[in-house]
């Protein structure tokens, strides 16, 4: 395909709109919960490995992400602004492809962010299937590779992200969510599988919303029930990026301020809608160790009355001996 190892715009990379900024991170955490003193408590950080504030790192695609243009984002199936016609989003849109549903992501951290940096993104088409059939519709996964540099030109991190583009009702099933997929137990491949403590989430609509708005997605299916059922969806259902928060924040309420996050990777199945809670737990099934460094790999998975809403696992590092229990 012509679009394989090309940018996926032909705008070419894009700078965000404002620098790492205190604002920001505090709408993060207030959204999520989040009550990490790394991202806020200044004096508090400056005790820590990091030596002063950092930003929650689920955050690195929130800050390139564009300024929306509210007028017409429904018809443009939740795009900030106008789709690129020759890009392959544009073109599968244009041929009637107007849902979408991200499905996977994979975030990488080479440094948290600090105050004052500023990101810009550059996204190259990694692969596109074969047309495909699913509960949703007709469609075609896109997986694109974004990677991450700060204004010095040094790479900060790089995300892995998977789409749906498909025609809603078209040859598939409704996802009406009234099917239970299995749940499976978290794999325990680690001598001794430490086990995270629960973290029962209460989803509702203001939570589904608080986080696209955080994270900078004024996508409808987030926040319109019409345009989210009209995807198939039963109601308007969390974003990736929220999803990608909360795993973030389990793991790290678990692992302690000094925990420094190296990647994210999650697959998402069932939504997460209003009304269904959600129950995160984790188990660690690798530990390794690097020096003074712990290098741990953590299974999660994320289930409510639907399934497994995502499912996957996070490494991270801790100085060596550090305590591990949830933050109260």
């Amino acid at each position: 395909m012509p679009w394989l190892g090309q940018q996926m715009s032909s705008a070419g990379p894009s700078d965000a709109p404002d620098e790492v900024n205190l604002p920001m991170i505090r709408h993060w955490v207030d959204a999520f919960d989040d009550r990490n003193p790394v991202y806020l408590d200044d004096a508090f950080a400056a005790t820590t490995r990091f030596g002063g504030l950092v930003a929650p790192p689920a955050m690195l695609q929130t800050w390139t992400m564009g300024r929306p243009r509210i007028e017409g984002i429904a018809a443009r199936g939740g795009a900030a602004d106008e789709v690129d016609a020759e890009s392959p989003i544009g073109i599968l849109a244009a041929a009637g492809y107007t849902g979408t549903i991200a499905t996977n992501s994979e975030l990488e951290f080479d440094r948290y962010l600090r105050l004052g940096d500023r990101l810009r993104s550059s996204t190259v088409v990694e692969s596109i299937s074969e047309s495909k059939i699913t509960r949703l519709g007709t469609g075609y996964f896109v997986t694109w590779v974004t990677t991450y540099a700060d204004d010095r030109g040094a790479v900060v991190g790089r995300q892995r992200f998977r789409i749906y583009k498909f025609q809603p009702g078209a040859d598939g099933v409704s996802a009406s969510g009234g099917e239970r997929r299995p749940s499976a137990e978290p794999t325990n491949e680690s001598p001794t599988g430490e086990a995270l403590p629960d973290f029962d989430l209460d989803v509702t609509a203001t939570v589904v919303v608080a986080g696209a708005i955080a994270s900078r997605d004024f996508m409808p299916a987030h926040h319109d029930r019409d345009f989210a059922q009209a995807q198939g969806a039963p109601d308007i259902f969390m974003n990736i990026l929220t999803t990608n928060g909360y795993v973030a924040r389990y793991v790290t309420d678990w692992a302690g301020q000094d925990a420094m996050l190296q990647r994210i990777a999650i697959r998402l199945g069932a939504p997460a809608v209003p009304n269904q809670p959600l129950r995160f737990r984790g188990r660690v099934i690798e530990e390794q160790r690097a020096g003074d460094e712990a290098i741990l790999e953590v299974s999660v998975q994320a289930t409510n009355d639907l399934g497994d809403h995502a499912t996957g696992t996070v490494t991270l590092t801790l100085p060596a001996g550090a305590p591990r229990t949830a933050q109260s």
